[in-house]
């Protein structure tokens, strides 16, 4: 029997049937190169940060409107954060001697850093009270780079001041709404979409789930012994870990991959032997060890994974470059792999 439009040999059906697939074929070209990845995490945990490195390492960086940006963002960082510390030493009681009374009053009262706040914030820096408040810093809430704002104060402050990848990348601002980078890289499209972590932001993640290749969860590892800035009854880990088995259990991923980058590796190291891992999770035995405690903290992601397809797990850095640049070319190879699979 004929088919519809013609016999089987009618060569201009024949030419129709291979220009149908020839179209398809191409779309799945043009699907595989296409890879959208969802960047989700509790606030802090350096989705930001990691999505600035993209641009550092796959674009063309940062604009003439950005670095401006950055520049008012870091000396709004600066002085906000000795303020913290001011504020937080008050509270804890810890003496300022008289002498500094005059550079509390002029930082308390400031507005923006100026040249003339440097030799106050540089004076209260070495003291004792601004010293064991910042060592107690997972008390309350302070940004990780607050010592480098302070210690930078002098050249952030200087009106020729042009901030560097490193100072962008430790440039601290909330992620509010739906941000998203776009870049190519050897032929492939990549879309990388980062939405704030903070609760309140939470409920616009659903406008993102559509057509996702793989899913990049950052859980912060340094956060065992801090609160979250919007509940402060809330253990910063307690959190993540809850929604990391929220996100992985979402029928939206039933067949994404998720790739779980363990965070602020740098600042885990630096608090260990300070700060015992087993405040959080008594059943913790390793004591200060590093590797122990890694491999703890994963069990217990590993434990709260839900139902997606696969899970890749990575110890970051993120304002370390190479570090980033290594994983994510390692992520880059591992998605482009199952996006061939998948229209196989």
């Amino acid at each position: 029997m004929a088919c519809c439009g013609g016999p089987a040999g009618d060569p201009e059906t024949r030419a129709k049937s291979k220009a149908i697939d020839d179209l398809i074929k191409s779309d799945r070209k043009e699907d595989i190169r296409k890879v959208k990845l969802l960047l989700l995490g509790t606030g802090d945990s350096g989705k930001s940060t990691f999505l600035k490195q993209m641009k550092i390492i796959n674009s063309t960086g940062f604009s003439r409107s950005e670095v401006e940006r950055y520049r008012r963002i870091l000396r709004d960082n600066t002085l906000r954060s000795i303020q913290v510390l001011i504020e937080q030493a008050q509270r804890k009681e810890y003496k300022i001697p008289k002498k500094n009374s005059e550079s509390v009053q002029a930082i308390i009262d400031a507005t923006e850093l100026e040249p003339d706040l440097i030799p106050h914030i540089q004076k209260l820096w070495k003291i004792n009270a601004i010293e064991k408040t910042w060592n107690e810093r997972n008390t309350f809430q302070i940004h990780g780079s607050a010592d480098y704002y302070i210690k930078n104060a002098p050249r952030f402050v200087n009106e020729s001041f042009e901030p560097t990848n490193e100072d962008i990348l430790r440039a601290r601002m909330r992620t509010s709404g739906i941000i998203e980078t776009k870049f190519e890289l050897e032929g492939m499209e990549f879309t990388i979409v980062d939405v704030g972590g903070q609760r309140t932001e939470r409920r616009k993640w659903l406008h993102c789930f559509d057509n996702v290749t793989a899913v990049i969860y950052l859980a912060a590892l340094d956060e065992y012994d801090m609160k979250l800035e919007e509940d402060q009854n809330t253990n910063r880990m307690t959190e993540s870990l809850k929604l990391f088995a929220e996100v992985t259990s979402s029928q939206w991923f039933k067949q994404t991959g998720v790739i779980l980058f363990l965070n602020k590796d740098d600042l885990f190291r630096d608090k260990l032997p300070k700060s015992p891992l087993s405040k959080l999770f008594q059943d913790y035995t390793g004591g200060e060890d590093y590797e122990s405690a890694l491999k703890f903290i994963e069990s217990k992601y590993k434990e709260a994974f839900g139902s997606a397809d696969v899970l890749y797990t990575w110890v970051t850095c993120a304002i370390d470059t190479q570090n980033v640049e290594r994983v994510f070319f390692s992520i880059r190879d591992t998605v482009f792999r199952r996006s061939l699979q998948s229209f196989m």
